[in-house]
């Protein structure tokens, strides 16, 4: 419901949702919700290009191609068209996300009509990377969003305690 809100409220920004490309479920609901509101879905770092290949072709996650596009096509939609879907959500250096804050991701330069979303927690020990990203971010005048009491982004790859026991039995 909060990443849904949040596409409501940014309809005018280009989005991009920083996630582990390892969380496929938060990557098919990224991309549905790109598709319900009529977004072209952009995918950056290459863990995520062939995190979403291989799910794609084993049946794992249910994706429109025509949907996607890549970095070139960005020039020829609206940035409310455009949603990017990056790695990079725990500030490491050489993802996607930290490319594009550095300015050194061809075709990608932040700026204030972009809404960053960081849909996980900082794993212990990353904060001070995250939070270095955060800061470039917000100064190159992006709105950034991360996880906190107020909002719900975060989501787990892990499975709960009771999902484990029920594993466990």
């Amino acid at each position: 419901a909060t990443l849904e809100k949040l596409f409501i409220e940014n309809k005018e920004k280009r989005m991009i949702v920083a996630a582990f490309a390892s969380n496929v479920d938060r990557m098919q609901e990224v991309m549905n919700l790109a598709e319900k509101y009529k977004r072209k879905v952009v995918l950056t770092g290459r863990s995520m290009v062939k995190v979403t290949d291989v799910a794609t072709q084993i049946g794992e996650m249910n994706v429109n191609k025509a949907n996607f596009i890549e970095v070139e096509k960005m020039k020829n939609y609206k940035d409310s068209e455009i949603l990017i879907l990056s790695t990079g959500s725990q500030g490491e250096p050489n993802s996607a996300l930290s490319r594009m804050t550095a300015g050194e991701f061809k075709g990608i330069e932040i700026g204030d009509n972009d809404t960053i979303i960081f849909s996980s927690s900082p794993i212990p020990g990353n904060a001070q990377s995250v939070n270095q990203v955060v800061n470039k971010l917000a100064r190159a005048g992006a709105n950034v969003m991360v996880n906190s009491p107020l909002n719900s982004l975060h989501t787990s790859g892990h499975a709960s305690a009771e999902e484990q026991k029920l594993m466990l039995q």
